[in-house]
């Protein structure tokens, strides 16, 4: 992974740790429940589980809603890498909820797994410490984004170009023509795709955007996201029956319905996006550009389908005082981001692709 990017992702997680002290509120939670297991005298066992249940609500309102949570696919990858991803937010909060689940009868045996979780919190904020002393020291920088400055980053699977430099060039070409889509749609012009970094173990690439065109990206690939989830349980299934030995040919039929949905609401979402962000007056240019956001969509959607991930990051901006146009529009832009970014989860897929939609236009047969 990219070193300034793993120091931007350990500065954000260690400021998570600090402001919602979640290795202290936890230790807190653990002494209540220890009162709760070996009561001292003569207090009452009401006290007690008053006692444990504040500091559960403490604990819950610490892990609801952080930071990390809205963490972007790739950041969210490095996390896992990282062996923290469940150590934060929503899955700290849902791993503390199952130790109290399962153990409601033997309070000791929840002690003892709290203690433990404790451990290994307390070790990953030591570790991000550790991390972040160390990177400053030796001048590696954060990556951080100036305030309302974006980027735009796209994971390439190796098994995707097969580990070759050529096939990989290849697919930098298709993000090109798939992003200057969207940047012409938005903003009238082209863009000349400047690359902030790229990171090798996985292939990530990261390219600066101005916000409209951000933001243009980023509700293109929501969207694309969102239409791709109703796959998830088809694609599912298309495996299950494979594995259970049923002819390619008897199976093209989900293929089949699986692609027309992504074609219908594809259908769908060029519409839509062209009649938000095209605004020139230039009907031919217009029509040709609908026909290549349909293209760009389904190329996003295919490469979704093989492991792909994408992602928008905007560095929020203080709203100013005045009225001026340009300012209302990069706040538009960085909140379509900010919206958008939520729902751009990283997809564990299962199984083998099912996509093959259409990444060329297609020509009318001349008439004999």
């Amino acid at each position: 992974m990219n070193a300034e990017r793993l120091h931007a992702i350990v500065v954000a997680l260690n400021q998570e740790m600090t402001t919602t002290n979640s290795v202290g509120k936890l230790h807190e939670l653990i002494n209540a429940l220890h009162q709760v297991v070996n009561p001292p005298q003569p207090q009452s066992p009401s006290s007690h589980q008053q006692a444990l249940s504040q500091s559960l609500k403490a604990m819950y309102a610490a892990v609801t809603d952080t930071p990390s949570d809205s963490f972007s696919p790739t950041w969210r990858q490095i996390l896992s890498e990282i062996d923290g991803e469940a150590l934060f937010g929503r899955s700290l909060k849902v791993a503390i909820e199952a130790i109290f689940a399962q153990n409601q009868i033997t309070p000791a045996v929840a002690l003892a797994e709290l203690q433990q979780l404790h451990k290994k919190l307390q070790s990953f904020k030591n570790a991000l410490d550790q991390s972040s002393a160390s990177l400053k020291h030796f001048k590696i920088g954060d990556e951080k984004l100036s305030p309302g400055e974006c980027e735009i980053g796209v994971l390439i699977p190796r098994l995707a170009v097969d580990n070759k430099l050529l096939s990989f060039v290849g697919e930098l070409k298709e993000l090109g023509f798939i992003l200057n889509t969207f940047a012409e749609i938005s903003t009238g012009n082209t863009d000349d795709l400047t690359i902030r970094t790229i990171s090798s173990s996985d292939l990530l690439v990261h390219l600066q955007a101005s916000a409209p065109y951000a933001a243009c990206v980023a509700v293109c690939i929501e969207r694309v996201v969102t239409l791709y989830k109703q796959l998830l349980e088809i694609r599912k299934l298309h495996q299950e029956i494979r594995k259970q030995g049923v002819p390619d040919n008897e199976t093209s039929g989900i293929e089949n319905y699986a692609n027309q949905l992504m074609e219908k609401g594809i259908d769908k979402i060029v519409i839509e996006v062209v009649k938000e962000y095209h605004k020139k007056d230039d009907k031919g240019r217009k029509h040709e550009l609908t026909n290549a956001v349909r293209i760009s969509l389904n190329k996003i959607a295919n490469r979704i389908d093989k492991g792909f991930n994408y992602e928008v990051r905007v560095a929020p901006t203080p709203k100013s005082e005045t009225e001026e146009k340009e300012d209302k529009e990069l706040q538009k832009a960085i909140a379509t981001i900010q919206s958008a970014t939520a729902n751009m989860q990283f997809m564990k897929l299962e199984g083998q692709p099912i996509l093959q939609l259409p990444e060329r236009e297609e020509k009318p047969k001349k008439k004999e």
